[in-house]
């Protein structure tokens, strides 16, 4: 998704005093709920939230949960006029709506067999070849558009990926303007982002537990092998903690800029996060350290050399390889991402930081705040380039990076790292390393383990309400 104002809506207020408006592809959505996507189940449950508005295309549905979800429907005034209507049918937040929908059958005809069509230079030439299905798909972002004329900030929900991958063709050439249109990953996160902005916390739909409890459910759910009660008498895990939590927080304000026009400001505030996270990432290694090496009584190794770095740590990890041979094989199989990390840390505290350039794509029309690779001393980017080979990166489908957020243009010496999409892909990756880590140091699942507890039954019931339905963009890493 291209970076969008799309966060600020009604003058970067945060009250939401205008309810979002989602539409959503009944077709695509009957499939995916076919298919069991979590996602399209996540988005769906909070198709009664006040927060947002959703309406559907006008496609039979399937599910229940598309059912209770009003249609459009386009129909024709007396004065020969189309309109888009809906009709609030007394079960939704949908208010009843009419747009002028002034789109001519066969300008939708042209683009569709644009869209559809395997030579992109004789498209013009095959309007009457498309279907009525195709027809009916393309259709769907024109009444978007129509509804998007007074105010740009709705979304359109699809996973075919016929529309996700022209969508910025759509807004670059017809229908034109900003339309949105996300998939249901992208909008499991863009919409539990932007009700965050609102300073609204929704574990469940109709559960909200404010800011605090939000992130300390979240980072609970995530990484169940935490135990609260050796916090109290632990400072490295308190420390673990808080800086696990804080993190979640950074990720969550460098995605609030992520989804805003680049400027200056969103740029300083990336800076900020983004420099706040490295040190906290870090900081989380340096606690699981120290832990270790209390557990297992490694004393006699200076604490600035007891780190899980094969750089700085190697007699502190050879320790641990005698006295717990399988945590040392995990450290050992994460240690690319480790060092990528600590690659990062220097630049960030101790070499007065970077400074995040604006990079503008023209032919993919997109546009983000990056960190330019060549801003870094020739031996730290040999060591980053190093170290990234061994990671598991593949390409967003959408958008021309990949899902750790490195982008190479061909006419550049260096890539360039997206810092919201980098720092996304570096905490799912911790989240999976710390909770292996805790079980290894013989920590059993804090949720699972007081499942059954009569006291606890609040705190797991809000996490497990997270992790069925909590809108992160972590919700594929939930253990």
């Amino acid at each position: 998704m291209n970076p969008r104002d799309i966060i600020r809506r009604d003058h970067d207020s945060r009250d939401g005093e205008d309810p979002l408006r989602v539409l959503v592809d009944t077709a695509s959505l009957n499939e995916q709920l076919a298919d069991g996507n979590d996602a399209a189940q996540r988005v769906l449950d909070y198709a009664a939230n006040r927060e947002f508005e959703f309406i559907r295309s006008p496609d039979t549905p399937r599910h229940e949960e598309l059912e209770c979800i009003p249609p459009y429907t386009i129909e024709t005034a007396e004065n020969g006029a189309r309109v888009v209507r809906s009709d609030d049918d007394g079960q939704q937040t949908t208010t009843s709506f009419s747009y002028l929908f002034g789109y001519q059958e066969r300008a939708i005809r042209r683009t569709t067999a644009r869209v559809f069509s395997d030579d992109i230079d004789a498209y013009a030439t095959e309007v009457e070849d498309v279907t009525e299905r195709e027809l009916a798909t393309v259709r769907q972002v024109f009444v978007h558009a129509a509804l998007n004329h007074r105010d740009e900030g709705h979304l359109f929900i699809t996973n075919r990926t016929v529309l996700l991958t022209n969508r910025r063709w759509f807004e670059a050439h017809f229908p034109g303007g900003q339309l949105n249109i996300m998939s249901l990953g992208e909008a499991v996160e863009y919409l539990g982002l932007y009700i965050r902005y609102r300073e609204q916390f929704y574990a469940s739909p109709n559960l909200t537990v404010g800011m605090f409890g939000w992130y300390w459910h979240l980072f609970r759910a995530l990484v169940p092998r935490y135990h609260v009660e050796a916090d109290a008498a632990d400072d490295y895990l308190r420390g673990f903690s808080i800086r696990f939590q804080n993190l979640l927080i950074a990720v969550d304000e460098i995605g609030y800029q992520y989804f805003q026009e680049p400027d200056n400001r969103t740029q300083l505030n990336v800076q900020y996060h983004f420099d706040n996270a490295i040190s906290l990432i870090t900081g989380v290694f340096d606690t699981l350290a120290l832990k270790t090496a209390e557990k297992y009584a490694i004393d006699d190794i200076r604490k600035e050399f007891i780190s899980l770095s094969n750089n700085r740590g190697r007699d502190f990890l050879n320790e641990v390889r005698e006295a717990n041979t399988d945590l040392r094989d995990h450290i050992a199989d994460h240690m690319a991402y480790i060092n990528l990390v600590y690659v990062l840390r220097p630049l960030v505290v101790h070499r007065g930081g970077y400074q995040d350039s604006l990079l503008e794509d023209a032919d993919q029309d997109w546009t983000a705040g990056v960190i330019p690779l060549d801003r870094f001393n020739e031996a730290d980017r040999d060591a980053f380039e190093r170290y990234y080979r061994e990671i598991d990166d593949d390409p967003l489908p959408y958008d021309p990076l990949t899902e750790w957020g490195l982008y190479q243009a061909d006419w550049a010496d260096a890539g360039y790292i997206e810092p919201y999409h980098f720092m996304k892909a570096a905490v799912k990756t911790l989240i999976q390393f710390a909770n292996a880590y805790l079980q290894l140091l013989g920590y059993p699942d804090f949720i699972e383990q007081h499942r059954e507890d009569d006291q606890g039954a609040t705190f797991i019931d809000t996490c497990d309400r997270i992790r069925q339905t909590g809108l992160t963009g972590f919700y594929q890493v939930f253990p």
